[in-house]
């Protein structure tokens, strides 16, 4: 792990906390309505459905290596996007902020998905695109926090389905009682159950997929570190298991990202100790 590499991801995170935008392109037709914190998030790329019909945006996903990204499982899936908007295929963009537009700009530039490795039982997909994502600047992966999550740790997540509105939130884990009740065996599954959080929104929020991030206290690392992905929502109410109404009680089931690793690795081609942190989240 270099000292450049660090410092670089030192700068870029505090950044995107605290609301400084990185330089980026900023073209597109909704650029100025992209809240601060997002367009500073360069390790936050877009996946978008292309068919005939154009790009349809479908989730975020999170940066790890020049060809792997990871986001959610249900977000990878294709059947809806493609009896939605037609035959098609994945496409990554990650150096536009039209990576959080639903409909970006067909002139955008774009990265083709080679393959997406999809585990259903934890919500967690692996993304490989053809060829490299240029790195340099502000524009770097996120490492993998791979110490444990104790109870008090402060995690973060992005809310991008809606860039525009309050989209950085802290997380809190729920108690094992409280999970248990929604998603019995939760733990065992590498599940990251959080408590519900102010202005949540099952209905437009429902597909997950966004970085949860974490601040490691390892002195010689990367400041902030991708703890896991955001997953579904468990409600005891049935509608909002179906997104049909919202339920700002419900609690969500998070994939952690440090069960992964070695997948990850073997997507990307790297030895896994490269792509992690091990510093002890604050």
């Amino acid at each position: 792990m270099t000292y450049w590499r660090i410092a670089t991801l030192l700068i870029v995170l505090l950044a995107a906390i605290f609301s400084g935008v990185a330089a980026e392109d900023t073209t597109g037709s909704n650029s100025t309505s992209i809240s601060p914190r997002l367009k500073a998030a360069r390790f936050i790329a877009g996946l978008f459905w292309a068919s005939p019909k154009g790009l349809q945006r479908r989730c975020a996903a999170t940066i790890i290596t020049g060809n792997t990204l990871v986001t959610s499982a249900i977000c990878a899936k294709s059947d809806y996007s493609s009896s939605t908007y037609g035959q098609g295929g994945w496409k990554i963009i990650t150096d536009s902020v039209e990576r959080y537009s639903q409909e970006p700009s067909s002139s955008v530039t774009t990265h083709t998905v080679k393959d997406i490795k999809i585990d259903e039982c934890s919500n967690f997909a692996i993304i490989q695109i053809e060829g490299n994502i240029s790195f340099g600047g502000d524009l770097l992966p996120l490492f993998i926090s791979s110490h444990e999550i104790k109870q008090e740790a402060t995690m973060y997540t992005y809310r991008t389905s809606d860039p525009s509105g309050n989209n950085f939130m802290s997380l809190t884990q729920g108690t094992a009682d409280s999970c248990d009740q929604f998603l019995p065996g939760y733990a065992e599954k590498n599940f990251l159950c959080t408590q519900p959080v102010l202005g949540q929104s099952v209905t437009t929020d429902y597909l997950g997929g966004d970085p949860i991030i974490g601040f490691s206290l390892q002195s010689d690392g990367p400041l902030a570190v991708l703890v896991g992905v955001t997953g579904l929502y468990y409600s005891t109410l049935e509608k909002a298991q179906t997104a049909s109404v919202n339920d700002p009680t419900a609690f969500r089931f998070n994939a952690i990202a440090a069960a992964h690793v070695s997948d990850i690795a073997s997507v990307a081609g790297v030895e896994a100790k490269s792509l992690v942190s091990s510093g002890v989240l604050s």
